[in-house]
């Protein structure tokens, strides 16, 4: 068999530590288990599916759905596949409950690179917006695979990151009325549906399988006009399977157990953006790349990578994997639990109350007729960590944070400390080396209160202070190291975006366009690499001395003792 055919049978999915205990009642039927592991296969395989438990059916599906005695088939022997496949089975007898379903991807990149323009039970389009029909796109353009700059390297882009594969019955997915991707501007508990996760990476033999909950995830582009690439908030509860993951997930540092992971589309930015400007602009890279920065100014930050992303096996394009800022992050990189803490996303108050955030929104309002700090401010605002997050927004040029969104701030509860932030949905920056949001102010926002701040020597001094260790010497804004972190992922997606133009970037010349022009077909090699190559060689090297002056002209480099 075929290398990667060895390297699929060798995976190891952590399913010891993650499958859910049964429940209590009635015995179980004993678990299927599958002849050959999920992975990744450029041939025909061949699939046994059995359970120990005598006299028993097996009923499996290939479209999602959970089996029962009513829905699938009955398995009667092993099964050959020839394409990507998600099999999900059950066993079944008479006076037991049936098995916990057991779901299984095997993907075949080749028949991937082919997808269709519609796929068997898949529907033509994503629910309705303003009473017109959201339409829906599935292809791998033909007009990328076939092409000969990618035609060699689109089997190679979809093995270059690791892939999730999320498995949920259609229903779930595409239902005009309960639907969550035909109805993504709906949210919270009622809108979450069972799924079955993996995680599959043909680089290493590592991997996890595990039952979470599935809800679409963010603000703007959960209008599907604005951008049908949805992302995904993957929660980790026991009513689904195991009440956590627990997996090295970001690497072997740091934390490992998870209460839930974000699986981040982009929009601003985006080759799927309503305006021209900002598709030509599309990146990918950006909110990891400020994530990743104030980790590196010395803080604990949100980690991610890129994974490539299969929804009931149907390729959906590169995401960005990552941890969500909210309780259990914070919980996590501090110690206790969620409810120890405050926890604001924006306006939203996700743990705690509001009230130490009012008073230090008061406090600071208070010092526009006074030229020092307020008394005890250091005990409600972390006000070393406020100055680098400030920073680097600064430095950025962050065009999307108010107060209502696009940000993150925790403080312990008991006892009390105070605020820290978190960058969060950082895609509007990095865009033009000369860009100035010094003056930029909105209520109950960061901005707000760095805008009081700013008036008090004090913080000025500490505020230069800061600047002068990041943005000069070594310093984690310094050209060279701002334009590394970047580099670093620009490396890591250069393949995989032949597969993600082939997936997206067709999608406002050919199905929806939408609002301002060019309507373009969005390659790598036309628009992502002259766009990586414009921040490397113009952006990186500039934006630290001209941000050094921005400071200087504003007052906020003052000299040490001034």
């Amino acid at each position: 068999m075929a290398t990667l055919m060895h390297l699929a049978a060798r995976l190891i999915l952590c399913s010891t530590t993650l499958a859910a205990a049964d429940p209590p009642g009635p015995k179980r039927v004993a678990e299927t288990t599958f002849s050959v592991a999920s992975g990744f296969f450029d041939g025909p395989i061949q699939i046994a599916i059995s359970t120990p438990a005598p006299d028993a059916t097996i009923r499996f599906t290939t479209n999602g759905a959970v089996p029962s005695t009513h829905s699938g088939t009955t398995y009667s022997g092993p099964l050959t596949l020839t394409t990507t496949t998600i099999l999900r089975a059950a066993a079944f007898k008479d006076g037991l409950e049936p098995s916990t379903p057991d779901t299984r991807t095997f993907l075949f990149p080749r028949d991937v690179a082919h997808q269709g323009v519609s796929p068997a039970g898949f529907p033509t389009t994503w629910g309705i917006r303003e009473g017109q029909p959201v339409p829906a796109d599935y292809e791998m353009d033909p007009d990328i695979v076939n092409a000969p700059a990618y035609r060699g390297e689109i089997v190679a882009a979809l093995k270059s990151l690791p892939s999730v594969s999320l498995v949920l019955d259609p229903h779930d997915l595409f239902d005009p009325h309960s639907g969550i991707y035909s109805n993504p501007r709906e949210s919270g508990p009622d809108w979450e549906r069972p799924a079955a996760v993996e995680y599959l990476d043909p680089r290493s033999a590592r991997g996890f399988r595990i039952d979470a909950g599935l809800r679409v995830q963010g603000g703007w582009n959960r209008r599907p006009e604005e951008s049908p690439k949805h992302a995904f908030r993957v929660v980790f509860r026991k009513r689904h399977g195991a009440g956590r993951l627990r997996f090295p997930l970001f690497g072997e540092s740091g934390v490992h157990d998870f209460d839930e992971v974000i699986l981040r589309a982009g929009c601003n930015n985006s080759w799927l953006h309503w305006s021209g400007e900002e598709r030509r602009r599309g990146d990918y890279i950006r909110d990891q790349w400020m994530r990743d920065s104030l980790a590196a100014m010395g803080h604990p930050s949100a980690r991610g990578h890129f994974v490539h992303l299969y929804l009931n096996g149907l390729y959906w394009g590169v995401y960005n994997l990552v941890e969500r800022p909210a309780g259990p992050f914070v919980a996590g990189n501090f110690g206790g639990a969620p409810h120890d803490f405050d926890v604001r996303n924006g306006s939203n108050l996700l743990e705690g109350d509001g009230q130490a955030w009012d008073q230090l929104v008061r406090s600071l309002e208070s010092t526009t007729s006074t030229r020092t700090l307020p008394a005890g401010i250091g005990s409600q605002l972390n006000l070393t960590q406020f100055a680098d997050y400030i920073l680097l927004n600064l430095y950025g040029s962050n065009g999307d944070w108010d107060g209502s969104s696009n940000w993150y701030a925790a403080r312990r509860r008991d006892p009390p400390g105070p605020f820290r932030f978190f960058v969060w949905d950082g895609e509007r920056t990095l865009e033009n080396p000369e860009d100035n949001t010094l003056d930029y102010d909105a209520a109950d926002s960061p901005p707000r209160l760095f805008q009081r701040l700013r008036t008090i020597p004090e913080f000025r001094r500490l505020f230069a202070g800061r600047a002068r260790l990041h943005l000069t010497g070594n310093g984690a804004l310094t050209p060279q190291a701002a334009a590394n972190r970047y580099e670093h992922w620009s490396r890591q997606l250069d393949l995989a975006m032949v597969a993600e133009s082939a997936r997206w970037g067709d999608y406002r010349r050919d199905a929806h366009p939408y609002k301002t022009g060019p309507f373009e077909l969005y390659t790598r090699e036309e628009h992502w690499r002259p766009e990586i190559r414009r921040l490397l060689t113009d952006y990186f090297p500039r934006r630290t001395s001209v941000v050094l002056r921005q400071f200087e002209a504003a007052g906020l480099m003052p000299e040490p003792g001034q």
